[in-house]
């Protein structure tokens, strides 16, 4: 997967986050380092029905589903 620049990725993510703010399964977006530049991450509690695209801006975004955060 071919990723973009640092600075790109970074406004991708910001982008993707304006989009995202009210997903409940959202439990955060971050940078993620790609074999060939940057891509922006987006971590879940569980899977969702809602559309997250696979690039933003032409820039790669990876998906992961991590559970609830427990205490």
């Amino acid at each position: 997967m071919k990723g973009a620049s640092l600075p790109k990725a970074r406004a991708a993510k910001s982008h993707l986050l304006k989009q995202m703010m009210t997903l409940l399964e959202l439990r955060g977006i971050g940078i993620a380092i790609l074999r060939h530049g940057y891509g922006v991450k987006v971590n879940l509690s569980r899977p969702t029905a809602a559309f997250i695209p696979a690039e933003i801006d032409g820039v790669p975004v990876i998906v992961e589903v991590l559970g609830e955060i427990r205490r």
